[in-house]
């Protein structure tokens, strides 16, 4: 996780840096690879300012190839507002 060394907990729209323990033989990702990511979807749950909560089942985030650009095309399944108001999002437009 980006924004220093001692933090152990990340949030939605996080930059984080991951590797890849396990992938398919035909899959462009190599094992052992690093790659940068941005947080789209925790399973800890999210509570707004106006008392509403957001819970999902499983982590998600979208591979990113440089700051903004992402390696995918599509994103399946939802996406909280939170990181729809972030400023970067104007670069996800056709994917979100």
């Amino acid at each position: 996780m980006y924004r220093g060394f001692s933090r152990k907990t990340a949030y939605t729209g996080d930059f984080v840096k991951t590797s890849v323990k396990i992938t398919r033989p035909e899959n462009w990702l190599k094992k052992k690879s690093k790659i940068h990511g941005i947080l789209v979807r925790l399973k800890k749950e999210v509570y707004r300012t106006d008392g509403s909560s957001i819970l999902f089942f499983n982590n998600n985030i979208i591979l990113l190839k440089k700051r903004l650009t992402p390696r995918g095309k599509q994103i399946y399944g939802p996406v909280s507002k939170t990181i729809k108001r972030k400023k970067f999002i104007y670069s996800f437009a056709g994917l979100i």
